[in-house]
Order: C-alpha cells, then sequence, then structure tokens
C-alpha cells in the first residue's frame, strides 16, 4: 500500500520526529545520479544503470565505492565530491510543504531532528540553503555513528542526543529501503515519504507505519506525547 488515504487516520503518538534529508526533505536525487554516473566514468571508464545508482543512496559513499576496488575508492570519493559539491545550489531542490511542516510540528512542540548518510559538510551546505537548521535539535551525519544505516546506529545516537528513552515514541520519517531497515532495527516507527524514487513494492515489504503523500500529511498522522505516556 502507498496511498496514504487508505491508511487509518488515527494519530501516533510520538515525542520525537527524524528526517533523513536526501529524497525525504530535498531533491537531491537528480545531483546523486548525476554524480555517480561522471565519477564511474572518470574513474571506471563504465556508467552502471540508474536503478543501481538509486539502490546505493542511503549507503555511505565510502562503502559503495569500496565495493569497485578500495585502491580506487578515495580517488572516486574525491571525484565524486569536488564534482558534485559546486553544483549543489543549483541542482537541488527543496520539496513542497517541507518548511511549513516543520514550522508547524515545530510549534506543537515535537522534537525534530535531521538522521542522514550525507557527510557533514554537504549536510550544512543544504542546511544554509534552505535556513533549515532553526528547526532541528539534533543532527547525525554519516560521520557521527559507528555504524551507519541499516544500523540502528544513527537513530540511537539520535535519540541520546535527544534525551528519548523509548523508541515507540519517535517516528522516522525516509524514502529508502535503508531508512525503514534503521527504524525497524532500533524500534522506531517509520513512514516513507510517497515521492520517493525508490522500489516501493520493495518500500511495502517492509512494513513501514505509514506512508504521506504530501509533507503536509504528516501534520494529521502525528500527535505528541510526553515521555510518560503510553504510545
Amino acid at each position: 500500500m502507498t496511498d496514504s488515504k487508505k491508511q487509518p487516520l488515527l494519530p501516533v503518538k510520538v515525542e520525537a520526529i527524524f528526517f533523513d534529508l536526501d529524497g525525504t526533505l530535498v531533491d537531491t536525487i537528480p545531483l546523486i545520479v548525476a554524480s555517480h554516473r561522471h565519477t564511474f566514468k572518470k574513474c571506471l571508464g563504465w556508467i552502471p544503470d540508474e536503478p543501481t545508482i538509486l539502490n546505493t543512496i542511503g549507503v555511505p559513499l565510502e562503502k559503495t565505492f569500496e565495493e569497485y576496488g578500495k585502491d580506487l575508492a578515495d580517488e572516486m570519493l574525491d571525484e565524486y565530491l569536488s564534482w558534485s559539491t559546486p553544483r549543489m545550489s543549483d541542482m537541488v531542490e527543496i520539496f513542497p510543504g517541507v518548511v511549513e511542516t516543520l514550522v508547524e510540528l515545530k510549534l506543537r512542540g515535537f522534537t525534530l531532528g535531521i538522521v542522514t548518510s550525507r557527510r557533514r559538510a554537504g549536510v550544512d551546505v543544504l542546511m544554509e540553503k534552505y535556513d533549515l537548521e532553526r528547526y532541528f535539535s539534533v543532527c547525525v551525519s554519516v560521520n557521527d555513528p559507528e555504524r551507519p544505516k541499516p544500523f540502528p546506529d544513527p537513530l540511537n545516537l539520535a535519540m541520546r542526543h535527544a534525551g528519548i528513552v523509548d523508541p515507540s515514541h519517535v517516528l522516522y520519517v525516509g524514502d529508502s529501503v535503508h531508512d525503514i531497515h534503521c527504524a525497524n532495527n532500533a524500534g522506531t516507527l517509520s513512514c516513507v515519504v510517497n515521492w520517493t524514487a525508490m522500489d516501493k513494492e520493495e518500500l511495502c515489504d517492509l512494513n513501514p507505519t505509514f506512508w504521506i503523500d504530501r509533507m503536509e500529511d504528516l501534520l494529521e498522522r502525528v500527535e505528541l506525547c510526553s515521555p510518560l505516556s503510553e504510545s
């Protein structure tokens, strides 16, 4: 099921909402795909197909490139970042309704955070570009946890930073299988955005808590709870 309108309307009760960044809050997918194509062409002389590239989104770049030879991983990472970073301002757009939804969620008292596989420098560029830092009290990048998604470490670290003990009082909003695996492994609730570029059937098989068709739909699906209330 990928149509949030077919799902129960009762809201989930949470203290905190953590968001993936790429493909969830900001549309970086065209840039990511183009950067991979450039890097593979330059360093390896061939270009993977788009489904293969999309399947790596949410995986740390170092891990992706190491699969094609550890001796080339550093070169590929440097080439990717040098090509991608200066194009970030022109090739990335924020998704509709994101800012308005973040404003309202913050007003309602939710703890908001970013949990991403993007490197810290790239996160900072996007935060500054869209003035998003003001909404988030927690930010976990790929540089921070011991293990990346799909391990639970990124969400566990975000919960520690937020002072949250009960993972069932946390919702993680994402667009990839790595996001939902991370949520499932950490014991949090999960939400998939219906504008994901990933395989929706594969996402459905992971049984996320719910889907949303628009970012604003999140406002109808969550209710603030206190740490001592029942979820």
